[in-house]
C-alpha cells in the first residue's frame, strides 16, 4: 500500500514538474516574442505583448513592468502621431513636409532683453508676399515617416506616465533637458513654445516648469526671406529664387549645474511661385549644444 502511494505521489509530482516546466516555457516564448518584434514590428509586438499580459498577467514583475511601459508608451506615441498626420503635406520622395495648422499662426515681433528672462524676435521680409513665404517655410518640417521610429527609441523616457507629447503638434523636438524640450527642426512651434515659456517665467520668476524653477532663459529668433538669382548648397543649383534664413537660440539655466543651450539653423528655398522646393539642415550649429 505505502508502495503504491508513493508511487502516486511521484508520478503526481512528476507531473506537476513538467507542468511547470510546460508552463514556464509558454511563459518565455510569449514574453520574447512580444520584446523581439518591439523594433522592427512596433505594430505586431503591441498585440503579441498585450496577449502576454492578458495570459500571464501574473509573471515575473519585473518582465510585466518593461512590457506595460513599452505599451504605455507605444499608446501615448500613436496617439499622438493621429493628432498630426492628417496635418502634414508630404510624400515619400521629400525630405521635408509643411504642417499646416502653423500657417495660420503668428510669431511675435518683440526685443525684451533687459529682464532675466529674454525674448528677442526678429523677422525681416519686403512685401506681404514675402512675409506669407517666410511663414510658409516657418511651417516646414522633416518628413514624419519616420517619427514613431523616433519616439519609439525613447520610449522609456515616454513611459513615464508625468511625460506628455504635445498633441496636435507636430516633431520638431529631438528629446528633452530637465523638462523643457530641445529643438531639432526651426519650425513655427518650436519659436512659439520658447516664447510661451519665457511668457510664464517672466509672469512668476519661481513658477515651476515640470519640476523645475528656471532662475535665467534666453530666447533669440532671427529669420529673413531674399529674392536671389542664384543660389547654390548642398552640391544643389537654384536660379531665381526666394530663400528664407531661420535661426533659433534658446538657453536655460536652473542652477549651477543646472542648464542647457543651443544655436538651430534652417534654409528653405522656395520658387517664385512660392512652391517649396528645398530644405537645409546642414549648418553646424545644428549638431552642438551646451550643457552646465
Amino acid at each position: 500500500m505505502d508502495k503504491l502511494i508513493f508511487t502516486f505521489l511521484f508520478i503526481t509530482s512528476f507531473h506537476l514538474y513538467v507542468f511547470a516546466q510546460e508552463d514556464i516555457k509558454a511563459k518565455h516564448g510569449a514574453y520574447y516574442l512580444c520584446i523581439n518584434s518591439m523594433e522592427k514590428e512596433p505594430q505586431q509586438a503591441f498585440a503579441r505583448c498585450s496577449e502576454y499580459l492578458k495570459t500571464y498577467p501574473d509573471d515575473d514583475k519585473r518582465l510585466t513592468d518593461f512590457v506595460k511601459g513599452w505599451i504605455s508608451a507605444y499608446e501615448k506615441i500613436s496617439r499622438y502621431i493621429d493628432s498630426t498626420n492628417n496635418f502634414l503635406v508630404s510624400d515619400a520622395a521629400q525630405t521635408w513636409s509643411i504642417y499646416k495648422p502653423d500657417l495660420s499662426k503668428k510669431i511675435p515681433i518683440i526685443k525684451e532683453i533687459d529682464r532675466p528672462h529674454k525674448i528677442e524676435i526678429f523677422r525681416e521680409y519686403n512685401s506681404p508676399f514675402e512675409e506669407d513665404l517666410l511663414s510658409k517655410a516657418e511651417a516646414v518640417y522633416e518628413n514624419p515617416k519616420d517619427v514613431q521610429k523616433d519616439l519609439l527609441a525613447g520610449w522609456r523616457y515616454l513611459s513615464n506616465p508625468n511625460t506628455a507629447l504635445p498633441d496636435g503638434e507636430a516633431k520638431w523636438w529631438s528629446g528633452s533637458s530637465d523638462s523643457i524640450l530641445s529643438t531639432d527642426v526651426v519650425t513655427t512651434g518650436a519659436v512659439l513654445y520658447y516664447y510661451n515659456i519665457s511668457r510664464k517665467m517672466q509672469a512668476d520668476n519661481k513658477q515651476k516648469i515640470g519640476g523645475f524653477v528656471f532662475q535665467r532663459s534666453e530666447l533669440k529668433y532671427q529669420s529673413s526671406i531674399k529674392k536671389l538669382a542664384k543660389y547654390d548648397r548642398g552640391g544643389k543649383s537654384f536660379s531665381n529664387v526666394y530663400v528664407a534664413d531661420m535661426n533659433l537660440t534658446w538657453g536655460q539655466v536652473c542652477g549651477g549645474l543646472c542648464g542647457e543651450g543651443f544655436t538651430r539653423n534652417k534654409i528653405v528655398v522656395l520658387s517664385e511661385k512660392g512652391e517649396v522646393l528645398e530644405m537645409f539642415l546642414d549648418n553646424p550649429v545644428n549638431q552642438t549644444s551646451w550643457v552646465s
